[in-house]
């Protein structure tokens, strides 16, 4: 079975310059099949910021996406960072294509309920067009997605950018050998210790991470990247890396779950 590499990366990662040349140097080192899937970091909210636009916010911090937020999110998400993204990969040789959800219809989506709490546009991944995307693949084109979705019936919504490369890789695990790697762009995996960023735990079982947890020796902020992870191998992945983005190119690094 062919292996494939989905990288999924957010964050300020994406904002500066520099720091993305040296990813998607090392992005394309990576041997074998590889995509790519992004979010935009702060850019939206700079660019809201200068056009007069608020995002608003539900009491847990998420954004509410309205109709002009949706439209500010499509045009950074799948204009400025995707095709700046695709610049630097064609530069480093590779046959990148920048696509969102709805291209190809890659992604379709189910609108999130308005209850409990109503943050608009969003949308849940219903189904993924794994025959378009293995087409693209065994032509060795690397597609590098926005996570922007669509209802299938002419609405765009947006699209959760961790979730949205699993949804992906659940849906090629029967074809390919799938590895997820998240990109951060803070610790470089799970520490052991808050205190200590040198303290990444290189390999995290479920008993360890269910007695740390605990003990309360995980931040909890780091509960949905871990039990993310764990839900993407018991769905097929053949493992998921946490990492920081200056470590892509050493991937022995970070943490790994398998």
């Amino acid at each position: 079975m062919k292996r494939l590499t989905i990288v999924n990366v957010d964050g300020i990662v994406v904002e500066d310059p520099q720091n993305l040349k040296a990813l998607i140097r090392d992005f394309a080192a990576i041997e074998g099949l590889k995509l790519f899937v992004h979010g935009e970091g702060t850019m939206a909210s700079m660019v809201a910021e200068k056009m007069g636009i608020t995002i608003r916010q539900t009491g847990d911090g998420r954004d509410i996406i309205d109709d002009r937020v949706m439209d500010l999110v499509t045009m950074v998400y799948g204009g400025l960072v995707n095709k700046r993204l695709v610049a630097i990969m064609q530069w480093r040789g590779l046959n990148a294509v920048g696509l969102t959800g709805v291209d190809l219809n890659l992604v379709q989506s189910t609108k999130v309920p308005v209850r409990p709490v109503n943050v608009g546009r969003v949308g849940t991944v219903r189904r993924v067009n794994t025959t378009m995307l293995i087409k693209l693949l065994e032509e060795n084109v690397v597609p590098v997605i926005a996570p922007l979705t669509h209802d299938g019936k002419g609405n765009l919504l947006n699209g959760d950018v961790k979730m949205f490369a699993y949804e992906i890789a659940r849906t090629l695990t029967s074809t390919y050998d799938v590895t997820v790697i998240n990109v951060m762009d803070d610790d470089g995996g799970v520490l052991m210790s808050q205190d200590n960023a040198s303290s990444v735990i290189p390999m995290l079982r479920r008993a360890q991470y269910k007695a740390l947890r605990e003990k309360g020796l995980i931040n909890p902020s780091a509960y949905s990247a871990i039990d993310n992870a764990f839900s993407a191998i018991d769905h097929g992945v053949n493992e998921v890396v946490l990492i920081n983005a200056a470590r892509l190119s050493d991937l022995h690094g970070g943490t790994h779950f398998k």
